[in-house]
């Protein structure tokens, strides 16, 4: 599992400054999932508590991480009944 994914931080949101992983594709898709949680609560506070609405890192980092995530869904084999 990533450090950046797996390090204890005890928040479940990840700021701007906090480190992100450089290459999305070495993750599993468990620790994507929590990423993109991760980095999706951060936008949440971000609108709710700043008056300039999210951080460009983290509209960033949600971009990246949808992209990567939608990449893995198409790439994913349909199985048919």
């Amino acid at each position: 599992m990533s450090e950046v994914v797996a390090r204890p931080t005890g928040r479940t949101y990840l700021a701007p400054d906090d480190e992100f992983p450089a290459d999305l594709t070495e993750l599993s898709l468990a620790e994507l999932h929590v990423l993109h949680s991760r980095v999706g609560r951060q936008l949440d506070r971000e609108y709710l508590g700043e008056a300039d609405g999210a951080h460009p890192v983290t509209l960033e980092r949600h971009q990246e991480l949808t992209v990567e995530l939608d990449a893995r869904e198409i790439a994913r084999p349909v199985h048919t009944r």
